[in-house]
C-alpha cells in the first residue's frame, strides 16, 4: 500500500469517527488522522526520531502548502499539531484539509522510504491493535 492510499484510509476511517461527523467534515476527518498517525508512530519510533520525521514532513509538505507555515508540533505530551483551528479560521476546511492530507502523505512517504510501505501499514495496525508503547519499547 503506497503513501498515498494509506494516508486515503486513514482519513476515510477517520471521517466515520462520532468525532468527526460533529464538527468540520474533510478538516476534522484529515486532521483526526494525522494525530492518530503521529500517536500511533510516535509509540513504534520513539518521540524523538518520529518528531523529526513529523517536522520534517510539515517543511516539505509546506512547499505545495503554504499554509502549513502555521502548524506547530506540540513538544510535550503526545506528538499532535497545534495552530488548526486558526488555519480553518483563515483558509478554510477545504484548503485544511488538503494541507493536512499532503503532509500526512509526506510523512508516511518519508517513512516508507526508509523502511518500506508494507512495514509503514503494519506498524500502524500494530499499534492500533497493541494500544501504547514507549521509547524504552521503540522497534
Amino acid at each position: 500500500m503506497t503513501a498515498r492510499e494509506l494516508t486515503r484510509e486513514l482519513v476515510t476511517r477517520a471521517a466515520y469517527a462520532p468525532v468527526a461527523a460533529s464538527v468540520d467534515g474533510a478538516a476534522l476527518a484529515a486532521h483526526a488522522a494525522s494525530e492518530g498517525a503521529c500517536r500511533d508512530l510516535s509509540r513504534s519510533l520513539g518521540m524523538s526520531g518520529f518528531k523529526a520525521l513529523l517536522t520534517r514532513a510539515l517543511r516539505q509538505a509546506e512547499l505545495r502548502h503554504p499554509l502549513l507555515r502555521g502548524v506547530r508540533v506540540r513538544s510535550e505530551g503526545d506528538p499532535v499539531l497545534d495552530g488548526i483551528s486558526e488555519l480553518l479560521a483563515e483558509h478554510g476546511p477545504v484548503a485544511v484539509a488538503a494541507a493536512l492530507e499532503a503532509a500526512l502523505e509526506e510523512m508516511l512517504g518519508l517513512l516508507g522510504r526508509l523502511i518500506g510501505d508494507d512495514m509503514v501499514a503494519r506498524l500502524l495496525a500494530q499499534a492500533t491493535r497493541v494500544g501504547t508503547h514507549d521509547d524504552r519499547n521503540a522497534t
